[in-house]
């Protein structure tokens, strides 16, 4: 039997999962293209830390990221600490887009939420809940 907390949160991503989406399509982005333009944007990382990062196969990063550089979002340099690592920044149009997606996307995401009508208080518990949740699964604890 599930619980109601976990079928809600179940709908709630699937909600935000689609404005993912939407946002990503606005600025031509894939889904993958538009979260590792966001990581980029926070750091530039090299593939493998993209890899881990995204939890996805080298190989993929490498063929996301040469479809990005040839659209001009991103561009690939040798490290400055080992010339063997290649190192992904974005470009100022790269920039532009991770910014267009995120408002994009905080636009989208606190249109759901403003339909609630749920006040201050509530929003900020909310907040807490969810910073505590994902702090826990990010640092690998269940």
């Amino acid at each position: 039997m599930t619980d109601e907390l976990v079928d809600e949160l179940i709908r709630a991503t699937t909600t935000i999962g689609e404005h993912y989406y939407a946002s990503a399509d606005r600025q031509q982005l894939g889904v993958q293209e538009a979260r590792l333009l966001f990581i980029l944007t926070t750091q530039p990382s090299n593939m493998l830390g993209l890899a881990s990062t995204l939890n996805l196969p080298k190989s993929t990063i490498t063929g996301i990221m040469a479809r990005m550089e040839a659209a001009g979002f991103v561009v690939r340099e040798r490290g400055s600490h080992d010339r063997r690592n290649l190192v992904a920044t974005p470009t100022p149009q790269g920039r532009r887009a991770a910014a267009e997606f995120a408002k994009d996307l905080a636009g989208r995401v606190e249109g759901v939420i403003d339909q609630t009508g749920i006040n201050d208080r509530v929003r900020a518990e909310l907040a807490g809940i969810l910073s505590t949740m994902l702090a826990n699964v990010e640092s690998g604890e269940r």
